[in-house]
This record gives C-alpha cells, sequence and structure tokens, in this order.
C-alpha cells in the first residue's frame, strides 16, 4: 500500500467521521417529528385490549388497579415533558392518555 492510497482512506474515515456527527444532532430532529406524527391508541384495538388499557383511569376495572395510578406516573411513560398524550414503551408508536392506565403499569 502506498501512501496516496493511505492518505486517501484516512481522508475517506475523516470525512464519514464528520458526516456521521453531524448526523446525530439530525437524527433527534426527525425523532420527535416522528413522536409528533403518532396517532392516539384506541382503546378498542387489540393491543390495547389485552392491557385492558383505558384513557382514564377512573374507567378501569381491573383487579391491579390502585387508585392514582396514571399512565403518566408510570415508569414505562418514555416522555415526562408530554402533556395531555404520551408514547409509553409498551405501546410502540402510539400515544396514550395521560391519565390513562393499563394493566402493564409499574411505578
Amino acid at each position: 500500500m502506498n501512501d496516496r492510497d493511505h492518505n486517501a482512506g484516512r481522508r475517506g474515515f475523516l470525512k464519514f467521521g464528520a458526516y456521521g456527527l453531524l448526523a446525530v444532532p439530525m437524527a433527534g430532529l426527525g425523532w420527535s417529528t416522528t413522536a409528533q406524527a403518532m396517532e392516539r391508541l384506541d382503546e378498542g384495538s387489540a393491543q390495547a385490549e389485552a392491557l385492558d388499557y383505558v384513557h382514564a383511569a377512573s374507567d378501569a376495572d381491573h383487579d391491579a388497579y390502585e387508585e392514582g395510578q396514571v399512565c403518566s406516573n408510570c415508569d414505562l411513560w418514555t416522555d415526562p415533558s408530554a402533556e395531555g398524550w404520551g408514547p409509553c414503551a409498551v405501546f410502540p408508536g402510539s400515544l396514550v392518555a395521560e391519565g390513562g392506565w393499563c394493566s402493564a403499569w409499574v411505578g
């Protein structure tokens, strides 16, 4: 391998690394717009029904439900700054009600 090939390889590596560093902040922008584009979870969906999800915790009719448990104080609520509706690790791609509840609630 001659010096020219070595320098070209190093240059390519450095360019690739620089583009990667520039892409990191831009990826965060994509994630936030994706979160905004998510739809609210339908209580009638198969996934919601399987976990007894309700938009209002006071409507929960499950033995595991305890007063005060809501989606926003669950450990699976993934965006503490979300208000009204937010993402949940159990329902990827959907937003759940801040005051909702499901049987996967953990505190």
